[in-house]
């Protein structure tokens, strides 16, 4: 559990931070979730969608901290009588760059998370079996806050499962806060 301390410390400081800075908000978030690389080949290219919780901590001058909570699920695919699906809960913090120095238009966004992974194989001959497992997860992408409640988003998502498999996205995203 390496991981989640440093994340502990990063959403502690966010919140320290935040005393000195506006209120924090709070929203939600929808996504759609496009698999890559051997991700993509474990769903058969299935597009998966995605749900979450944020809380947006403004620090003025367009910086801006987003402590988040997303789950998101692949469908079921199927190779003959063998299924598969994936699904992950992810738990990090994002890092906003607003361009125009305030909290609105185009912004820049890095995150790091630690993502508990699901995947199930269902096979008629051998059984079912899942797997479970928690990696960091990396992201980089670009989004646009249209007003002060909504927002989309699009973010690269990489985390690493195996040396040999990586479950990489594109993620496109609206949020809305309150």
């Amino acid at each position: 559990m390496k991981i989640l301390s440093p994340l502990t410390l990063a959403i502690l400081a966010a919140a320290a931070l935040s005393l000195q800075a506006e209120a924090p908000r709070y929203g939600v978030q929808g996504l759609v979730n496009i698999p890559l690389g051997d991700l993509k080949d474990y769903v058969d290219s299935k597009p998966g969608p995605g749900i979450g919780v944020h809380g947006t901590f403004d620090l003025g001058d367009g910086h801006m901290l987003r402590p988040r909570l997303d789950y998101s699920v692949y469908p079921e695919s199927s190779f003959g009588s063998l299924k598969q699906d994936a699904n992950n809960l992810s738990l990090g913090g994002d890092y906003l760059y607003f361009i125009a120095g305030k909290p609105e238009g185009l912004y820049l966004t890095a995150g790091l998370s630690a993502m508990r992974w699901s995947f199930e194989v269902k096979d008629p001959v051998l059984g079912d079996t899942t797997s479970h497992t928690t990696k960091l997860g990396l992201a980089a992408g670009a989004g646009y806050q249209w007003n002060a409640t909504v927002g989309t988003e699009a973010r690269f998502i990489h985390s690493r499962i195996t040396s040999q498999f990586q479950a990489d996205a594109l993620q496109a995203g609206v949020t809305i806060r309150f």
